[in-house]
């Protein structure tokens, strides 16, 4: 209905719709805008824990329930940090390559300075 607006006035009838559309829109924006927060948090905390749980494995054994709470979450980590690699990557082709003076610079602070 917007796209309508955008070409031209609108009919009493689009415009009385488009009004009493807009309250349902904004709500199920704000719901799903919640919905993706409670999501980031989670799979944030996974990732976290399966840092922790690894750090963990590195000083020594871990308990049975840390190994079996390691080997369900860090699959379900890698595949999201590869998901991740891939959208990164083919945005970087969308984008063509990078001007030399930004890559240098990367490249340059990339080593620490």
């Amino acid at each position: 209905m917007e796209g309508l607006a955008e070409q031209g006035p609108l009919t009493e009838g689009q415009a009385a719709e488009l009004a009493a559309l807009k309250p349902e829109v904004a709500r199920r924006e704000r719901q799903n805008t919640a919905k993706d927060a409670k999501q980031y948090q989670a799979r944030r905390a996974e990732a976290d824990r399966v840092a922790e749980l690894e750090r963990l494995a590195e000083q020594g054994p871990l308990t049975e329930g840390q190994a079996a709470e390691l080997a369900e979450l860090q699959p379900k980590v890698a595949r999201r940090k590869q998901q991740r690699r891939q959208v990164e990557r083919s945005i970087a082709r969308r984008e063509g390559p990078e001007p030399i003076g930004l890559r240098s610079w990367r490249s340059w602070r990339s080593r620490g300075r």
